[in-house]
């Protein structure tokens, strides 16, 4: 089973990214696997703007980010944020007046500011992606402001980097357009295309500008959950919104979810990926909501937790923080992984650990409320797939579950086999909680089996006043669901 102990450290840890577009903020939760945003705040100051004409950031870029800095310095102190990390990106990095910058930076705003080198920007991109997901070898494109970054996962390390020109505000300084301007986005990466990338595999695709491009294909697909974090794109799918992003009017990008800052950009974004696609030749392309941030948060973490289930772990961190009595999930988890040979360990224990996070929501609520908490929490490890399949599941530990879920469109992003198994493990789950009351050392007192033609509840014969009709009634409900009797031993 898994570990699933308190982290180390609780405190409070800040990352302040001076990128080529935005200057941000992040404070999160503590240094945990499940990346809690207990505060995020960006101020857009485009440091990079004339970087390529002029070799020198921005000037009024300058000053936007010291107002900035100063803010954010003095809300670190505010928050006491014990632990406050400020990285500089490409801009920084690149100009002329870079070094001078960092000085201003520290005399005026009393921060210590570590300028990344490409390949460092590109590592940390890459621990961020692995503090989400796990699972999958991918080349990462992050792409910023000035720059995109080239790095390789594979068996859950961080490969070879690479640092290339093709971030949007770079690209528009060049002047070239069309062909021209594939040429020149294929020559970087055909020059900077990391060594040991796997062949046909996945890119997994880490910043604004991707993010606001998957944003665009959710929208031109009618695609029905609006979850960046795991949100995946056939490259077929992904060059049509790429022509239509191209095609497109600022009033259709507007409407379609993109922000003012950026339509500029998107056209670019569309070129780069095209390219990408061509270069690379993926299989798949997935977004990373998590990147260089959270790999300053990956780097800091204690060691055990590097080498965990992502998922498991903001699973834990939910019921640590909204469930009765934390513990009873992986408690609950053991009573009930003998009854489901088919569905991964790692999904029930998931499940088990967030089943009773909703118990503050009013009780004719609460199966929305699961499906909506496990379908749009900051959860990792998880695909889309594998997202709706805990929500359905977790919905059915709640009466109401069936009419909750008819106006849920994602629930179609599972096949009807895998909806039947949600169902019936929300159902156990259901029983557990209805046995035990979901107070400890209860439920490892009784057992539930199941064979052919009957489910058998067998408790203690000192247990036994704890059957009573309500704990009926939910193996009842169970056994119907499966096909079979329901009965109860001691």
């Amino acid at each position: 089973m898994a570990d699933t102990t308190s982290e180390s450290s609780l405190a409070r840890f800040g990352v302040i990214d001076i990128g080529s577009n935005t200057v941000r903020l992040v404070v999160f939760d503590g240094r945990t696997r499940s990346p809690a945003y207990f505060y995020n705040e960006k101020e857009t100051c485009t440091l990079g703007a004339e970087i390529q004409e002029t070799g020198a950031l921005y000037p009024a870029g300058k000053t936007r980010a010291l107002a900035a800095l100063k803010r954010f310095q003095n809300l670190a102190k505010a928050m006491k944020i014990e632990t406050l990390h400020a990285v500089a990106t490409a801009a920084v990095r690149d100009a002329s007046d870079g070094p001078a910058f960092v000085k201003q930076i520290k005399k005026e705003c009393g921060l210590d500011v570590r300028v990344l080198s490409g390949v460092e920007e590109g590592r940390y991109a890459a621990m961020g992606v692995l503090l989400g997901e796990t699972r999958q070898d991918s080349v990462v494109a992050d792409i910023g402001g000035a720059s995109m970054e080239l790095t390789t996962i594979a068996k859950r390390e961080v490969g070879t980097a690479r640092t290339t020109p093709l971030g949007p505000l770079r690209l528009a300084s060049t002047g070239l357009t069309g062909d021209e301007l594939d040429a020149y986005i294929l020559k970087h990466l055909s020059e900077n295309w990391p060594e040991d990338a796997p062949e046909n595999s996945r890119i997994t695709l880490v910043g604004g500008g991707w993010r606001a491009f998957a944003t665009l294909d959710m929208h031109r697909r009618g695609y029905p959950l609006s979850v960046l974090q795991g949100y995946e794109m056939s490259p077929e799918d992904a060059l049509k919104t790429a022509e239509w992003t191209l095609e497109a009017s600022d009033s259709d990008l507007s409407n379609a979810g993109l922000s003012k800052t950026r339509l500029a950009n998107a056209p670019l974004t569309a070129q780069v990926i095209r390219n990408l696609i061509a270069h690379g030749a993926p299989m798949v392309l997935a977004i990373s909501a998590y990147g260089l941030r959270e790999g300053v948060l990956f780097e800091n973490l204690p060691k055990r937790l590097i080498a965990s289930d992502p998922l498991i772990q903001s699973a834990a961190f939910l019921e640590r923080s909204w469930a009765r009595f934390p513990g009873f999930g992986l408690e609950l988890a053991a009573w009930l992984l003998p009854l489901f040979p088919d569905v991964t360990e790692r999904m029930i224990v998931a499940a088990c650990l967030l089943a009773d996070v909703n118990w503050r929501v009013h009780p004719d609520y609460r199966a929305k409320a699961c499906f909506v908490t496990v379908t749009q929490a900051n959860l990792g490890g998880l695909t889309h797939g594998e997202r709706v399949f805990l929500g359905i599941a977790l919905a059915y530990r709640y009466k109401g579950a069936k009419d909750a879920l008819k106006s849920e469109p994602a629930t179609a992003l599972v096949s009807s086999e895998e909806r039947v198994q949600a169902e019936a493990l929300g159902r156990t789950i259901r029983l557990g909680s209805m046995v035990s009351g979901t107070a400890p050392q209860i439920l490892a007192r009784s057992t539930l089996t199941r064979d052919d033609t009957a489910i058998t509840l067998t408790v203690d014969e000192s247990d036994a006043m704890l059957l009573a009709g309500s704990v009926e009634r939910r193996l009842a409900s169970l056994a119907s669901a499966l096909g079979l009797e329901p009965v109860i031993a001691s």
